[in-house]
């Protein structure tokens, strides 16, 4: 999909996105699955763990540097309580907690922008830790954060 753009008279533009476009999988035993009950607002964020390259000084100031391939990170989903994608998260999390044999069980994840081309994903992630909870006579959100292992984000301009 191209980017949508709206014209302005003094030849300027806009960008427009459109979160139908915005999709977010978790993909458990090679089966990808779209998920839904994300919060309004802030749905999911992500972010590499490592800094991809880091710059430092020796005993007499001269600089030394270190490219990192790390592909570690994380993505935090942000989930309305009760929401479909919470059962699934959760059915996530009990399969690695309550496994019985020596392979953990993981899962991936993936979104994909299609309004500006971004696929962030990972094909090995595990859950940091069951969801904080709260109870309030609002909508309510459970944040889970998830450890990738294999943290992969590309723009599809490479």
């Amino acid at each position: 999909m191209a980017v949508q753009r709206i014209n302005l008279d003094d030849g300027t533009y806009f960008v427009m996105k459109d979160s139908r476009f915005i999709h977010i999988y978790l993909i458990v035993d090679s089966v990808a699955k779209e998920e839904n009950g994300f919060q309004s607002g802030e749905a999911v964020n992500w972010s590499k763990t490592d800094n991809d390259a880091e710059v430092a000084s020796d005993f007499k100031g001269l600089p030394l540097g270190l490219i990192n391939h790390s592909k570690l990170g994380q993505f935090v989903f942000h989930l309305n309580d009760g929401a479909p994608a919470h059962d699934d998260i959760y059915a996530c999390y009990y399969r690695q907690m309550n496994h019985s044999s020596d392979v953990i069980p993981t899962f991936g994840v993936k979104v994909q922008n299609d309004n500006n081309g971004e696929v962030v994903k990972s094909s090995v992630c595990i859950i940091q830790k069951v969801s904080d909870g709260s109870v309030s006579n609002g909508i309510t959100s459970r944040d889970w954060t998830i450890l990738a292992v294999q943290y992969d984000d590309s723009f599809g301009n490479v």
